[in-house]
């Protein structure tokens, strides 16, 4: 009876060794067998991830987190994941550490970069990530965002305490006027916009009666085009070009004979010219008092014992036509 007991009691020990390797195994993301791959990751922080926990591709779990290490340079912090699904992954692959759950736990999910443009992933050299090493980017933890959140209400007390300063009595005051002013403006602006709508379908209407009118002007000329084309077309038209050819060809002539004559008329000039130098120097003679007509236009003495002759002789001749008998004595015997 012992021995049976014995033999329960290390058969259930076994059985409770075995489902705690076994346990420990699937916890661990254990294969058991099946292919896997590796792929690593390079971020600026892990955040709260941990070995073990999930890997996720579009919210389906496809491996876990096999190490957590710090780049030898300080620069980062490189993550190798474990996958064991055949997961075919994007180009722009890249990795986004978050949290899992409302619980704490946190997991890597590798996403598309074009999805998440906001992302500031960590900057991968191309021969690295042809070699299959990818960018990734880890959310703000909790205690980060308690402490953003506590630095934005300072941010907003401190923006508070400015406004109650400039926000007083007198500038809401300031503000009423500004809009009692804005207000003025804008009845003023609708008055000139109703103007200036008025003056604009004046504008239109006299526009119109001008386009009116250019259509009327275009008519006419369209039938004065069309009277032209009919006289061109004419038959007069051609003897009226035939008759100013014969009238051009005339003055042709005419021109012709005027050259003939240039010698003849070149002459004509010259003697006239020696004239008028003639008359030139009789002229200068008699306002130099030269002869009786010089002195009589130059001596105004001689042009009064002129003008007395001739006055002497004028009652001379009159005495004679009215008594010639003193004058004539005519006797037959």
């Amino acid at each position: 009876m012992s021995r049976n007991r014995e033999f329960q009691v290390g058969a259930v020990i076994i059985m409770a060794v075995i489902v705690a390797v076994a346990g420990t195994l699937w916890l661990q993301g254990t294969t058991f067998g099946r292919a896997t791959r590796t792929v690593e990751a390079v971020l600026e922080s892990a955040g709260q991830l941990t070995e073990g926990n999930p890997v996720a591709y579009r919210g389906v779990r496809i491996g876990r987190v096999a190490s957590i290490m710090v780049e030898q340079d300080g620069g980062g912090v490189r993550v190798s994941l474990l996958l064991t699904d055949p997961v075919t992954l994007p180009d722009d692959a890249a990795v986004v550490l978050g949290p899992e759950s409302l619980f704490g736990d946190w997991q890597a999910e590798i996403v598309s970069q074009a999805q998440y443009p906001r992302y500031d992933f960590y900057e991968v050299p191309a021969a690295d990530r042809e070699a299959g090493l990818i960018g990734g980017f880890a959310l703000p933890e909790i205690t980060r965002l308690t402490a953003s959140a506590e630095q934005i209400s300072t941010n907003l007390a401190d923006l508070t305490d400015r406004l109650e300063l400039a926000f007083n009595q007198e500038t809401a005051d300031n503000l009423a006027r500004a809009i009692a002013n804005i207000e003025a403006i804008t009845q003023e602006v609708r008055v000139l916009v109703q103007q200036q709508s008025a003056v604009a379908a004046s504008i239109t209407a006299n526009a119109d009666s001008t386009l009116h009118a250019v259509e009327a002007a275009a008519v006419a000329a369209r039938r004065s085009f069309e009277r032209v084309d009919g006289l061109l077309a004419d038959e007069q038209v051609d003897s009226i070009v035939t008759n100013i050819r014969i009238a051009s060809a005339g003055v042709r002539d005419l021109a012709v004979q005027l050259a003939d004559a240039d010698t003849g008329l070149g002459a004509t000039l010259e003697r006239a010219d020696s004239a008028f130098v003639r008359v030139d120097r009789i002229a200068a003679g008699l306002e130099a008092g030269e002869g009786s007509l010089g002195r009589l236009l130059t001596d105004t003495t001689f042009a009064v014992n002129a003008e007395d002759v001739l006055r002497s002789l004028d009652l001379l001749l009159q005495d004679v036509r009215e008594n010639p008998g003193r004058y004539v004595r005519l006797s037959i015997f």
